[in-house]
């Protein structure tokens, strides 16, 4: 499971959650990116290159689902978005897919499943690539 040096966008309004998956991934030396909401991850989208989104669902200006499809839609990017969401709803996980993350992480974070979640879909998006 190694993600070191993997760079990781990390969209949440929540300084609390942002700060607790930081202190996470920062044990795995990635480097992370943030953004407060939709719109903030699409615009560090156009600019600069990562290799996985951690997107959470509600956020004011664009939310999770919004970003993530213009992200599919319009820039046509293809590397891994993850949904963090505190919901577990057949309903929200569906529309999860619909809009096009890959998978979901529930919050709180459980550290284990976190790191194992992004390092499946970091290695798996390399091995499509290569």
């Amino acid at each position: 499971m190694d993600i070191d040096g993997k760079k990781i966008l990390l969209v949440d309004d929540d300084m609390l959650n942002r700060i607790m998956a930081t202190i996470i991934l920062k044990k795995h030396q990635v480097l992370i990116s943030e953004a407060v909401n939709g719109e903030e991850a699409i615009q560090y989208l156009q600019n600069n290159l990562c290799d996985l989104v951690l997107m959470d669902l509600q956020m004011p200006i664009k939310d999770g689902y919004q970003a993530t499809e213009i992200i599919r839609k319009q820039l046509k990017l293809n590397l891994p978005i993850i949904a963090l969401t505190a919901s577990n709803s057949e309903e929200d996980l569906e529309k999860c897919y619909k809009a096009g993350m890959n998978d979901y992480l529930f919050k709180p974070i459980n550290e284990a499943h976190f790191i194992q979640i992004i390092s499946k879909w970091i290695h798996k998006n390399e091995d499509e690539i290569f």
